[in-house]
């Protein structure tokens, strides 16, 4: 019943504060989602793990990633910059804008002739019910 659900509800919150429970390890071990246990996905050297040898190569690790990483970027950008067409966004970038928004105004004026149409055409049937014969 509702008393025994109100029972069990506050066993299970004062168990969540107590943080030595059994409550609060099978919490934790829901919240880690299985990965309590993970073991490492790489080998470690022991003979520099932890030296300023290791601390050098490991620097040098993540100079040479980080290096790779901007050449990528920079090589994509390049490759994008080149598939656009546009050497320089001066004048290309200005006249593309410009295009752009001729196309928008375009559009924009088909769609109120088309709406007025529609608000003709509907006071027409609304106003004028019978046809002249």
């Amino acid at each position: 019943t509702s008393r025994e659900k109100h029972g069990q509800m506050s066993n299970f919150l004062q168990n969540m504060k107590d943080s030595n429970s059994d409550q609060q390890k099978k919490m934790d071990q829901i919240l880690l989602g299985g990965r309590g246990q993970q073991k490492r996905l790489y080998a470690v050297d022991e003979k520099i793990y932890g030296t300023e040898e290791g601390a050098k190569l490991q620097q040098e690790a993540q100079q040479k990633a980080m290096t790779k990483a901007k050449r990528k970027k920079k090589k994509k950008k390049k490759e994008n910059k080149e598939s656009d067409g546009e050497g320089s966004r001066g004048e290309l970038g200005k006249s593309n804008l410009e295009d752009m928004q001729q196309i928008s105004t375009v559009k924009q004026s088909v769609a109120a002739v088309a709406v007025v149409g529609v608000l003709a055409a509907g006071a027409s049937i609304l106003l004028g019910g019978n046809r002249s014969q």
